[in-house]
């Protein structure tokens, strides 16, 4: 179940265009690269990876969990519709044998 909902949502996922915050990570990650070396250059790399890494995670986690949530308030909605359904039933019975008995 978890490796379907992993395909819907990244078949549904629409990244999100931000292109002045874009803009902005590239000037710092080019001020940096002019100022740290090679060693200093990898660890910042990886730790912008791994927050990268995080926040698909995130974002994956998020999507199931909703999907959940929903299935769960529709499955819920479903039981109080019928329990609507039975009372209007109710209802409706209790209104014919009134006719009924107000015809005899």
């Amino acid at each position: 179940m978890t490796e379907l909902l992993k395909t819907l949502y990244w078949n549904l996922y629409t990244p999100h265009e931000n292109q002045e915050t874009e803009q902005e990570l590239d000037d710092c990650h080019k001020q940096l690269i002019d100022v740290l070396g090679k060693p200093e250059r990898k660890l910042v790399l990886r730790i912008i990876d791994g927050k990268d890494r995080l926040a698909d995670e995130i974002g994956l986690d998020s999507f199931i969990f909703g999907f959940k949530l929903a299935t769960q308030l529709a499955h819920e909605l479903k039981k109080y519709d019928g329990h609507l359904r039975s009372e209007q039933t109710a209802d409706e019975d209790v209104r014919c044998s009134i006719m009924t008995e107000e015809e005899n």
